[in-house]
């Protein structure tokens, strides 16, 4: 036998989980399907991981009333502050210039976790099923996709949505390729106190090793996301915490003051990973499982939501559309999914990556031309118009939001 639903999400964590949500109240049977026991404590490095909300992500989050349970663990961006480690050039980003409370918010991930599961735990069309790994995909004589599981009944759903990270392993038995470019770097995580008060500030300074993002986190502290040569996390993180926070001062500077360390440290390695395609027979991906992005620019973790949104969004208007005869896994509807959303996509890739080799590189004069170039940006209100929409998320639209646009918005 096997349990029988109409969309089976695989992989519970953040973009996977929010879609379930987003689906929650269509009508629709669920399954979301996850490796790891809900209750499962949070490890070390876990703790120290924040991600950083865009704005349009935030306000996602607020449509689907998840951003109360969030915004008390939420610290807002008010300003963004890009650097080039010794050459001159800085561009300053302000939120009260477009006349906005933030440009972003930067939020734990434990809250982020806590937020959706609190949610998906009181929805009776999401099935949980936790833990139990994903092992195989196939088709039954009626067309429908059946997931084999470990240990478990095999599940059978018309629409299968593969949320299961970078290594995916819906994507490999759907049999989607996959373009990785390695950055032989890895990005260190902690929390550090610094000596003077944040004020909102979220600095981006890009280093010879790779960028190092220093973001409010609370009032009092801030989080960081240093990217640097694999082999150097190593031994940074195996480091004493003295020399740590030698080396992370004299890589950030003095802007705040003196940085202590006020946190566990952790590391994951980076790489660009590209999904062929986004969808299959009665399939998608979603998140990493379908673009897997360096954290420069912290542009990744919104452009997933974008994604799965997107997606719950053409789910409910192809539903309407159909009535009873409508199909989630119908392969017009998936396609036009993934159109839609493939410039999106792919400007967001290809400028994440490109801001990475560019400051990377180290070719001779390269280093002047790039500090000329960001005290360019830094005179150019347009570019830093455009600079602002792609830190709020809002790169695909023609004017940036005002309060007096969000109120009446609010009014509809």
């Amino acid at each position: 036998m096997s349990r029988d639903y109409d969309i089976a999400v695989v992989g519970g964590g953040l973009a996977g989980a929010s879609l379930a949500c987003a689906l929650a109240d269509s009508g629709l049977s669920i399954a979301l399907i996850e490796a790891v026991a809900f209750d499962t404590p949070a490890d070390e490095n876990l703790k120290a991981r924040t991600t950083a909300l865009a704005w349009g992500t935030r306000a996602m989050f607020d449509g689907l009333d998840l951003w109360g349970a969030m915004a008390d663990a939420a610290a807002p961006i008010e300003r963004l502050h890009v650097s080039q480690a010794g050459h001159f050039g800085r561009v300053h980003v302000n939120a009260a210039d477009y006349d906005l409370p933030a440009l972003g918010y930067v939020v734990p991930n434990t809250a982020m976790i806590a937020a959706l599961r609190d949610r998906l735990g009181e929805l009776d069309q999401v099935d949980v099923i936790a833990p139990a790994r994903f092992e195989s995909l196939a088709y039954d004589d009626s067309g429908h996709a059946v997931l084999t599981l470990d240990g478990g009944e095999p599940v059978r759903t018309r629409l299968v949505i593969g949320a299961d990270g970078q290594n995916s392993s819906v994507r490999g038995a759907l049999k989607i390729g996959a373009r990785v470019d390695d950055y032989q770097q890895s990005a260190i995580i902690t929390v550090v106190a610094p000596e003077r008060a944040h004020d909102g500030c979220a600095y981006e300074r890009f280093l010879p090793g790779g960028p190092l993002a220093i973001l409010p986190r609370t009032p009092d502290t801030c989080a960081a996301v240093w990217a640097v040569p694999t082999d150097e996390a190593t031994r940074l993180c195996q480091a004493s915490e003295a020399e740590f926070t030698r080396e992370l001062n004299a890589a950030f500077g003095h802007r705040l003051g003196a940085l202590a360390l006020a946190g566990p440290r952790g590391a994951y390695p980076l790489a660009r990973v590209l999904a062929d395609r986004a969808v299959a027979r009665r399939a998608a991906l979603i998140g990493n499982a379908g673009h897997a992005l360096h954290p420069a620019a912290a542009q990744g973790f919104n452009l997933s939501i974008r994604d799965a949104l997107g997606l719950a969004d053409i789910v409910r208007e192809h539903q309407a559309l159909r009535g009873s005869a409508f199909d989630p896994g119908d392969a017009d509807m998936l396609a036009a999914w993934a159109e839609a959303r493939r410039p999106d996509q792919h400007r967001v890739a290809n400028f994440t990556d490109g801001i990475v080799r560019l400051f990377s590189s180290r070719l001779p004069g390269l280093g002047h031309a790039r500090g000329a170039g960001l005290f360019g940006l830094s005179l150019a209100p347009g570019v830093r118009a455009d600079m602002a929409r792609r830190s709020m998320g809002l790169a695909l639209l023609d004017e940036l939001p005002t309060r007096d646009t969000l109120r009446k918005k609010d009014r509809r």
